[in-house]
């Protein structure tokens, strides 16, 4: 049955890890998209929209450890979501992404499900620091160049 296949999608899933804590993921939600800023113009009809590039890929994840070490792998993860910077998060559907834990993570017990916890928190991704950039005027470039 193709369901459980190798081959099929649950083949296809990674072990979700942050900075290499591993946990289960039970689900999650993304936002990708763009960034456009729209312009309206007074006596036109339509407006004209600026394309600023790729929008900013968030994950909002609900995870969960379970196990007689679930308190371990716990206090692992926190350690890992509190350490400065950012690092790489291992997500089932869409593999390893760089990023940070935006704000608060939600940690639960409950009663009624013994040896473990969930895990509640928004991923959002980062790259290279790029823009601005300091730099020498072109004029200033020319007379230090002797141009």
């Amino acid at each position: 049955m193709a369901f459980f296949s190798s081959t099929g999608w649950r083949g296809r899933l990674r072990d979700a890890s942050f900075r290499g804590v591993p946990f289960s993921v039970e689900d999650d939600e993304s936002t990708f998209g763009r960034r456009v800023q729209v312009h309206e113009y007074p006596n036109r009809d339509k407006p004209w929209t600026e394309d600023l590039g790729r929008a900013t890929r968030r994950l909002t994840i609900n995870a969960y450890l379970v196990g007689d070490d679930y308190a371990d792998r716990r206090d692992r993860l926190i350690g890992a979501i509190e350490t400065a910077g950012p690092g790489t998060l291992v997500h089932p559907q869409y593999g390893e992404m760089q990023g940070s834990i935006d704000g608060q993570v939600r940690i639960t017990h409950s009663s009624t499900e013994g040896r473990m916890c969930r895990v509640s928190f928004q991923f959002v991704e980062s790259g290279e620091l790029s823009f601005p950039v300091a730099g020498m005027a072109t004029a200033k470039r020319l007379e230090t160049s002797g141009g």
